[in-house]
């Protein structure tokens, strides 16, 4: 594999979204082993951090793909069509033998390998909310030859149809990484109950999590009126803690939220401003059971895998990729969206039954292991690359 020249290609440099993650792990990893090339919009945090371990990195200056305004709609185009025509100079020039496309906001570029005779893939992972924008999204994979590699079957069947002829594979993401992510041990302890001290919540506290950007389809609302229905029924049991980063441009969102958790008693909820995901991971073992309510259908909410990477219980939305992680429930507890009085009354099951929270962690454990594993994870994308040269 060593011969392989690879390529990936995505829309946005940040370093603080699952997305972004995944490109900086997948080319990471294949740097090892092959030569290449990443393709990004600007010199951001991921660019930056690529070229510091000697990948290959460019810049196409190009604005990313978001709802825009009047003449922002014609400097995004303008930008496209400039970055469409240097990348395939590049991608030519470089005698790139595969392109990976990370996202469903690359979709304008899916068509310039094409036009080369170069294979590309394009991850899938998003399951877009509009039926509009899936069709759309579906018409331009079409066209544009791609093989989908879809991080769930359920975003697979939302955004390509059941009977797609598009070729396609489900590829799970990899879970995270095990220094990080894991069970709390012996030695973690007294760093778990200084945690939980330093926001004011006791060890006999049984303290309920979520992790998320501060965005409006997450489902902060949803966590504080299940909290709500449990603070007044329980109110010396729960803790709710809320480890939520603030997003640019939506500070009135996260007023609204803030002003929505005034409504629980004094002292039983904390909001942690944004955390690096070293310190999620011990927010998260600090805690006794994760709470995952999205307002949209999550594809592969990584976060899940995450809160089932450091063995506490996963109560969530039976929604979107969801099933999958859990295993259809056995491996933590799935409620119908909306039904809150449902959520707190699972909660409420796992707080008073250490058997079964035994009983669910441990098949989580097994699912990451297993399912979700980066040895896995690359051990098949390696195979997908192989073939897919083979065959291009």
């Amino acid at each position: 594999m060593s011969d392989l020249r690879i390529a990936y290609f995505g829309s946005s440099s940040a370093v603080d979204g699952g997305s972004e993650l995944c490109l900086l792990r997948m080319a990471k990893y294949f740097h090892e082993k092959a030569q290449v090339t990443v393709f990004l919009p600007d010199e951001g945090p991921l660019h930056q951090e690529l070229a510091s371990i000697g990948v290959d990195v460019v810049s196409l200056d190009f604005l990313r793909l978001r709802r825009y305004s009047g003449l922002g709609w014609l400097r995004w185009y303008q930008s496209v069509w400039s970055a469409r025509r240097r990348l395939a100079r590049e991608l030519k020039a470089r005698q790139i033998d595969l392109i990976h496309f990370n996202d469903v906001i690359d979709l304008p570029y899916y068509s310039v390998p094409q036009t080369l005779g170069i294979p590309a893939l394009a991850h899938l992972r998003l399951i877009l909310a509009s039926s509009f924008a899936r069709k759309v999204y579906r018409h331009f994979v079409q066209r544009s030859g791609v093989t989908i590699l879809a991080v769930s079957q359920a975003a697979k069947e939302a955004m390509l149809g059941v009977e797609t002829k598009n070729p396609n594979r489900i590829v799970y993401d990899p879970g995270p990484s095990q220094e990080r992510f894991h069970p709390c041990s012996n030695d973690e302890l007294e760093e778990r109950s200084r945690l939980r001290k330093s926001v004011g919540f006791d060890d006999h506290h049984f303290v309920i999590v979520m992790v998320s950007k501060l965005l409006e389809n997450k489902g902060h609302f949803n966590f504080i009126k299940v909290a709500s229905l449990l603070a007044e029924k329980y109110s010396n049991k729960y803790r709710f803690l809320m480890v939520a980063a603030p997003a640019p441009g939506r500070e009135s969102y996260q007023q609204e939220v803030m002003k929505s958790a005034q409504s629980l008693p004094a002292g039983t909820f904390e909001w942690i401003p944004g955390a690096t995901n070293e310190e999620v991971g011990n927010w998260l073992r600090a805690s006794d059971l994760f709470l995952h309510l999205p307002d949209t259908a999550d594809s592969f909410p990584g976060v899940v895998v995450e809160a089932m990477s450091c063995r506490i219980p996963v109560v969530a939305y039976n929604v979107g990729g969801i099933p999958e992680q859990l295993d259809e429930g056995r491996a933590g507890m799935l409620i119908q969206p909306q039904d809150f009085p449902s959520a707190a009354q699972a909660i409420d099951s796992l707080r008073t039954d250490a058997e079964k929270r035994i009983i669910l962690t441990s098949a989580a454990m097994d699912r990451v292991d297993n399912e979700f594993s980066a040895e896995k994870h690359f051990k098949t994308l390696s195979g997908i690359y192989e073939k897919t040269c083979r065959v291009g």
